[in-house]
């Protein structure tokens, strides 16, 4: 039911950073992306989400979107070294039934690529600079699309 101003429920509600929930909804392992296997576990997920708002700050910042191509490039450059640094170590890849054939590396990706938008639009609703990024100023351009199945 709409309120005085037109408006329907949803968008009377006020814009609140995503919770844990939604993003809990759209994995972060890369299993089901490419059928990786790292360990611990706890540790893959814990680096993976703060690099999604180090590059979703990296998206304000700049005012667009990363490709497919350059985000696949950025996160197996971040498990690297993650392996590198003893972080992580890499065991032998899943068989297909187990991750790739669930999501497989482009609808990864696109999860991943939401969590990044959602955290640019709430940032750009709120009028709040997300840390680290000083004389953002304007913020993000309308360039980022909505998201969409690709």
């Amino acid at each position: 039911m709409e309120d005085e101003k037109g408006r329907l429920p949803e968008e009377m509600e006020p814009v609140r950073p995503p919770s844990p929930m939604e993003f809990g909804s759209m994995p972060l392992d890369p299993i089901y992306g490419w059928g990786f296997v790292f360990e611990p576990v706890e540790t893959l997920i814990k680096e993976t989400a703060a690099y999604i708002e180090e590059l979703a700050r990296e998206a304000y910042r700049r005012g667009e979107e990363f490709s497919d191509e350059e985000l696949q490039s950025r996160f197996f450059a971040l498990w690297d070294r993650l392996i590198a640094e003893g972080k992580l170590q890499r065991l032998p890849d899943a068989p297909p039934e187990f991750g790739r054939a669930i999501l497989g590396p482009r609808r990864w990706l696109r999860a991943q690529r939401i969590r990044i938008r959602r955290l640019v639009e709430y940032w750009r609703a709120t009028g709040t600079e997300p840390e680290g990024v000083s004389g953002a100023g304007s913020g993000l351009s309308r360039e980022i699309p909505p998201a969409g199945m690709s």
